[in-house]
């Protein structure tokens, strides 16, 4: 079970201001990861941890499929795929027909890093086979878009945002009517 903190909206402006995403991010240390995804827009998915059924709820399409129980999703950030420093496998830059084959190499691994650099934001996932998944937000954007998310097991959605802000909120209800 994670430590429970609600609805926090953080502006980054120091590392202290990192100590509960840390807190939080700690968790998903040894968590395999099964399953990775494109989504919609091209954008990299990872499963990590137990693998739970979609709901009754889900649409057809979903029946029999599993989830992680912790989900990430790489939004409109590029990122990088290492399998050392300096040899460098895939990239968002890459063809997502080239890439997608290539980010299989982390099905399997467990997660023995995550970390949010200070003060780029730079977030390192590394894995058991020496492979590092590193995503590069562009602070300056002014889209709505997260740069980044990772939806927990408690119903929570962990973000970055663009402007250096992170936030970690309720999944399980509508915006506007968090509790």
């Amino acid at each position: 079970m994670l430590v429970q903190y609600n609805n926090i909206i953080k502006k980054i402006t120091n590392i202290n201001d990192l100590e509960v995403f840390r807190a939080i991010a700690k968790n998903l240390i040894k968590k395999p990861c099964w399953q990775t995804r494109i989504s919609y827009g091209d954008e990299l998915c990872l499963d990590f941890g137990q693998q739970i059924p979609y709901g009754h709820n889900a649409h057809k399409f979903l029946a029999g499929k599993k989830k992680g129980e912790w989900r990430f999703g790489t939004r409109g950030t590029d990122w990088q795929l290492s399998a050392a420093p300096g040899n460098i496998l895939t990239s968002s830059a890459e063809n997502v027909e080239l890439f997608k084959s290539k980010v299989k190499i982390l099905e399997g691994t467990t997660i023995n890093k995550f970390e949010t650099h200070y003060p780029d934001l730079v977030l390192t996932i590394g894995f058991s086979n020496g492979c590092e998944l590193k995503l590069f937000p562009n602070l300056a954007d002014d889209c709505d878009v997260s740069c980044w998310e990772l939806f927990t097991p408690d119903n929570m959605l962990l973000t970055l945002e663009p402007g250096g802000i992170w936030t970690y909120t309720r999944s399980d209800v509508p915006m506007g009517e968090e509790r």
